[in-house]
């Protein structure tokens, strides 16, 4: 069974397959490397007792580097799956939601790094081959 990685925020993007990259915790998934399998779900934790974690695809990782979040572009930004979100409300939204607390400057908001991951669909690349 591979590792599953939840993306309760980006589930549209995720079936639509335009979602390929991540960012998270530098100090998460740390010994993800490239060829590496992952599957994807809706919601890993939080679950009601009898429900079920809901599979949205499979995934092989193409990398797993470290980048400074605040150089995020637009194009990265489609690639995370908000292509109408701005860099920066990208930024203050990542770290809304993943509980980073306010910045005591900007040079130190402008360093903070996160890890980046990306991927491609294993199903996309299955009937590419076909």
């Amino acid at each position: 069974m591979t590792r599953r990685m939840s993306c309760s925020l980006t589930i549209a993007a995720v079936r639509a397959r335009t979602k390929t990259v991540t960012r998270r915790h530098i100090n998460t998934w740390q010994n993800l490397a490239p060829g590496d399998r992952l599957t994807l779900i809706e919601k890993g934790m939080g679950l009601a007792k009898g429900e079920r974690q809901v599979v949205l695809a499979e995934v092989e990782i193409v990398s797993n580097a470290f980048v400074r979040l605040w150089d995020i572009d637009e194009d990265e930004c489609e690639r995370e799956g908000f292509p109408n979100l701005a860099p920066g409300d990208f930024c203050s939204m990542w770290c809304e939601s993943h509980h980073v607390p306010e910045f005591r400057d900007q040079t130190e908001a402008m360093h903070y790094t996160v890890r980046r991951i990306e991927w491609r669909y294993l199903d996309d690349r299955e009937t590419a081959a076909s």
